[in-house]
């Protein structure tokens, strides 16, 4: 492991560069709670709240649209008013990590990271993993054969560490997502080369911990973080592995179970007390597992218990599902989404929306949302039926997970942010 305490790269500061803003509405609160400091929100769980948003809209509506200065899927996290995203402009051999205000779009600051770029998956690109923003600082991971580099900077954009972790090796090429917790960055690398996961200290870049695993395909999962006021548990999904309990202090396995029979590509979710983790391959052979969470113990615990298992024909490889009162809705790949009672995994209603996703859904205002990869944002009820309640485009194709804080949602295309408002804010 090589790091670099300081990184000598140009920072570019706009105070006052615009993009192009639609619309000036910037109902955006002040002193909250962070929401969707990580993909997918807190605990990557996809909760949104209660606002209520538009189900249908135009270009006419957004708040703003900002221009991203290259392309890619990293999804948008938000800390602190402003907006986190990465993109990469590939003829040019750069890479972008760029911080946007959330109340008017405008870019406060962006990195440059000169490197490699290398041949990948027609849906993946050379900027997937999203950035992780906390209390110490900003960052963001990438990868080529030649090397994983994890880049730290302080939320001004200064640059604090950088780190580099040996190579990858994957046929679809990078695109994983760390996770924090407390003052210990989560590094996910589950590839077809040398895997582990890697404790890093947030503050200087230190590795604290590395756990060896065993490689089989590499895997795309971002780490589960459980802090609910006991002993933190960090929950791995890969092929190799299925499903493993660490300690983020140290990196010690409190319990695995192998139960994963195929790439890991979204993400573990827990539902109530529930591990939920899906794998599967481009041709849909798919599957969904969960796991009865067990006590926090010493290491080597017992092996937890499945509590039901999904095949093909409700599970997802791609979209990582979410829950919302009792009821998980498991968004498929191409198009058709199912509803099962999250307990026991009993099927409550299925409809087809239609496109082929790679985005996951989140709920917010009592509502499911989608964005499909073509752009088109689906919008259905989170209740006891299947029901269609609206469709919007983005005007470009999008395989990034949509972000909501207050009563602003943003949403990500491959070159754009867009920022759109509630129509009726949360019951206070």
């Amino acid at each position: 492991m090589a790091r670099v305490p300081q990184m000598s790269m140009t920072l570019l500061l706009f105070a006052s560069a615009m993009p192009c803003v639609v619309a000036s509405s910037a109902r955006v609160a002040g002193a909250q709670v962070e929401p969707w400091s990580r993909w997918r929100g807190a605990d990557g769980a996809g909760q949104g709240g209660d606002a209520v948003f538009p189900r249908e809209w135009t270009d006419a509506d957004w708040a703003w649209t900002a221009d991203l200065p290259g392309r890619g899927n990293a999804s948008p996290v938000v800390r602190g008013g402003r907006i986190y995203t990465a993109s990469a402009d590939e003829a040019a051999g750069v890479r972008f990590v760029t911080a946007h205000d959330l109340a008017t779009g405008r870019i406060v600051w962006k990195r440059e990271i000169a490197g490699p770029i290398e041949a990948h998956h027609a849906q993946n690109s050379s900027a997937s993993g999203s950035v992780v923003a906390g209390p110490t600082g900003v960052y963001w991971m990438w990868g080529t054969r030649a090397g994983i580099h994890v880049e730290a900077f302080a939320a001004d954009g200064e640059p604090a560490w950088r780190v580099d972790l040996g190579p990858f090796a994957g046929e679809h090429g990078f695109g994983a997502t760390m996770a924090l917790c407390g003052e210990v960055l989560v590094v996910p690398n589950d590839q077809d080369g040398v895997s582990f996961v890697a404790g890093l200290d947030a503050r200087t870049g230190r590795e604290r911990w590395r756990l060896p695993r065993e490689s089989r395909k590499a895997g795309y999962a971002t780490p589960l973080v459980v802090d609910d006021g006991r002993v933190p548990l960090v929950v791995l999904s890969s092929m190799a592995h299925g499903l493993t309990g660490i300690e983020p202090a140290t990196g010690a396995v409190l319990w695995e179970r192998r139960c994963l029979p195929k790439r890991a590509v979204s993400s573990p979710l827990l539902v109530g007390g529930l591990v939920v983790a899906t794998c599967g391959d481009g041709g849909g052979d798919n599957t969904l597992v969960t796991l009865r969470l067990p006590p926090r113990g010493a290491a080597g615990g017992p092996e937890p218990e499945i509590a039901y298992q999904l095949d093909r024909s409700v599970a997802p490889y791609v979209p990582t599902p979410v829950a919302c009162d009792g009821r998980m809705y498991l968004w498929g790949d191409r198009g058709v989404v199912t509803c099962v009672d999250a307990a026991t995994g009993t099927t409550v209603w299925r409809g087809r929306v239609g496109g082929t996703y790679s985005a996951s859904p989140i709920v917010v205002g009592g509502t499911v949302v989608n964005v499909s990869q073509d752009g088109e944002v689906v919008t259905i009820a989170a209740g006891a039926a299947f029901e269609v309640l609206g469709r919007a485009a983005l005007g470009a194709a999008c395989r990034s997970t949509p972000a909501v804080v207050g009563e602003r949602m943003i949403f990500r295309s491959e070159g754009r942010l867009h920022a759109l408002d509630a129509t009726r804010p949360a019951d206070r």
